[in-house]
This record gives C-alpha cells, sequence and structure tokens, in this order.
C-alpha cells in the first residue's frame, strides 16, 4: 500500500517535528512567562496612572480650599479644634496610617493583570524532565530508521 520511500520520508518528518517541538517547548514557556510579567507589570502601570491622576486632583483642590488643607492637617496629626469633641466609631480607627497615601490608597480602583493562556498539553508535557529525552531519542532514532531505509532501498 505504502511504498518504502513514503515510509522513509514520514519517518523523517515524524522525527524533524519531535526535534522541533522539544526545541519549541522551552521557547513557549519562556515566551509565556515573559507575557505574565508583562500584564503584571501594565497593572503596576495602571495603578500608578490613577495614583499620579488622584494626586494632581489633589493637589490643585488643596492648594485652593483652606478647609481641606486643615482637615488634612488635623487627620495626619490627629489634632481637634478647641471645643470640638470627637466620637470614636471604630476603635481600631486610631491606629491605622492617616497619610495622605493611605487615603489614597483606599480611592483606587484594584486592576487585575489579563490572564495569559496554559500551553497546550503536549507542549507541557514536553517540558517534564522524563519524557524531554525520551522524546529526543524517539525523533532520533525516526531520523536514523529514516535514513538506512531510504538508503537501503534505494540502493536495491
Amino acid at each position: 500500500m505504502f511504498s518504502v520511500g513514503t515510509i522513509s520520508w514520514a519517518l523523517l518528518l515524524a522525527g524533524l517535528t519531535l526535534l522541533c517541538a522539544t526545541a519549541l517547548a522551552p521557547a513557549m514557556q519562556d515566551r509565556r512567562a515573559a507575557e505574565v510579567q508583562r500584564n503584571n507589570l501594565q497593572a503596576t502601570l495602571d495603578l500608578l496612572d490613577q495614583k499620579i491622576a488622584l494626586q494632581q486632583e489633589f493637589m490643585k483642590a488643596a492648594t485652593k480650599d483652606p478647609l481641606l488643607m486643615e482637615r488634612l492637617a488635623a487627620r495626619q496629626l490627629n489634632l481637634n479644634r478647641p471645643g470640638e469633641e470627637v466620637i470614636v466609631l471604630d476603635r481600631e480607627a486610631r491606629f491605622r496610617d492617616h497619610s495622605i497615601s493611605t487615603l489614597l490608597a483606599e480611592s483606587l480602583t484594584p486592576v487585575t493583570p489579563q490572564p495569559v493562556a496554559a500551553l497546550p498539553w503536549y507542549f507541557a508535557a514536553l517540558l517534564q524532565p522524563g519524557i524531554r529525552p525520551l522524546v529526543v531519542l524517539g525523533g532520533c532514532a525516526a531520523l536514523v530508521l529514516s535514513f538506512f531505509l531510504g538508503v537501503r532501498y534505494e540502493r536495491s
């Protein structure tokens, strides 16, 4: 049904495919890790952009509104006006950080990094330490068998 030449070419193609797959799998894993890192850094950048925008908005308002500056100073230094009575609703609130960075952090909207697609199962399997040498050996064996089939039957 199949000639020896066809089988020889099929073995050659299969061997080359196996060897290429074992060479590409680590590169694909590295690319995936780089994508994950890029997405994480992009999410961090988005949060920093939000924080910068809030700080710029706050600075514009703080320089124009003396009441805001007074309230901010009172919040940071835990000071009260004379005759002012503070009602503590949350006992642990006294021990929290009352700085501007905390106020800004409370105003930020959470950003989640984009998920990265997983490697296909066959490339993930090639990354296993026990599987990879077997696949390389199988690919080399297919190349050698293809060569000997081609040489032997081309001579005869």
